[in-house]
């Protein structure tokens, strides 16, 4: 049983936040509600030093302001498993930016980990077995159970010490360079948003892959589904399932039985929204020709005849390098960067580095390999 404080008053975290500012080193995660609701909010910040615990409840206390002064102290270092999630959201709802962290996730990418889950982690190197049962639960409802406070606390209190035999083997395999690369970029990554984001419906998997007569349709299913979820305040996938949406695009029911008949659709919806759902797929059968969507493209390249055999020996050499130096594949380079260096041919390591997302890290130790095989 993990024991925490556990805060929920404006005076409280004051007070909390200016006696962690001593610290030199603190881990953090968070839960927030983007698995039961439709309006996604942190729902819980848990931190914790190497002796204590604490958890702050938003949703009592939605002014963060000293936790925001705390994280965003160059001199905090802050320890977070995968990182990217909670760095988001505390930016999107609290304006938070934390910049200095160390995310043990990638660190264990790093070192080429067999299991980079927190769970794994912890029973590998600190015999520490961990209750997965609260992992979905509904962090937005109050009170909180003390048996789901104590899961919280437990996310945090054990994080300090696996980040110190983390760094002590990054530092052994001369890796802690590339770590503190990797560490920066995750700071910038919440204040670099794309400015043109798709259409909801575009990003359901194999949605790119559909006609455009068919995308009319699925548009139309998909926007139902944020209204109902967002009257009822609940996530998009308990009204419908992804699944369900894309094959009623795919093959739309002529009939409100053959709706009642998809699987994913049970009696429930039936009732009270299956009339809308016929009706949306009409919409989008009904639609104009000049009035259907389409996804959008990939880039379009010149016809290059060695670009194919470019690209397999660029893969090749990165598969070397990977065993070579027990790496997973993406720390030499991604797929997608060695097309990018097989398409746009840089003639030495200066114009490899100019590449977008290419890490120093890596134009230092694999850029003269990968250069060779062109």
């Amino acid at each position: 049983m993990s024991h925490y404080d556990l805060i929920t008053g404006r005076e409280a975290l004051a007070a909390a936040a200016a006696g962690l500012s001593a610290s030199s080193i603190i881990a953090l995660d968070t839960e927030a509600s983007s698995f039961h609701r439709y309006r996604e909010k942190v729902c819980l910040v848990q931190i914790s030093t190497r002796e204590r615990t604490f958890l702050i409840d938003p949703l009592a206390v939605p002014d963060l302001a000293p936790l925001a002064a705390l994280l965003a102290d160059t001199a905090m270092e802050v320890v977070i498993h995968d990182a990217d999630y909670d760095l988001r959201i505390l930016a999107k709802y609290h304006g938070i930016r934390v910049e200095n962290v160390f995310d043990t996730l990638v660190a264990a990418e790093l070192l080429n980990e067999p299991e980079i889950g927190l769970a794994s982690l912890l029973l590998k190197y600190q015999g520490i077995k961990v209750d997965k049962k609260f992992q979905k639960a509904d962090w937005s409802k109050r009170p909180l159970p003390s048996d789901m406070l104590a899961y919280a606390a437990g996310d945090t209190s054990h994080l300090i010490a696996l980040r110190d035999v983390l760094k002590e083997k990054l530092i052994a395999k001369e890796r802690w360079g590339w770590a503190e690369e990797e560490f920066a970029l995750l700071t910038d990554a919440p204040f670099n948003l794309p400015a043109d984001e798709e259409p909801g419906f575009l990003k359901l998997k194999t949605a790119k892959t559909l006609k455009p007569h068919q995308l009319a349709i699925l548009r139309e299913v998909h926007g139902l589904r944020e209204q109902l979820a967002e009257r009822m305040d609940r996530a998009p996938f308990m009204v419908i399932g992804n699944d369900t949406l894309v094959g009623l695009a795919l093959d739309p029911p002529t009939s409100l039985q053959a709706f009642a008949q998809r699987k994913g659709v049970g009696e429930k919806l039936l009732q009270r929204h299956g009339r809308e759902f016929m009706a949306a797929v009409q919409r989008g059968l009904d639609l104009p020709k000049e009035q259907w969507p389409h996804a959008p493209r990939g880039k379009r390249w010149p016809r290059d005849p060695d670009y194919d055999e470019r690209l397999k020996r660029l893969k090749q050499v990165r598969d070397r390098l990977t065993a070579a130096y027990d790496l997973r594949l993406g720390i030499v380079a991604s797929n997608q960067m060695l097309s990018e260096i097989a398409r746009t041919l840089p003639g030495d390591v200066q114009a490899l580095a100019a590449l977008p997302g290419i890490r120093s890290y890596q134009v230092r130790h694999f850029g003269e390999e990968l250069l060779k095989a062109m």
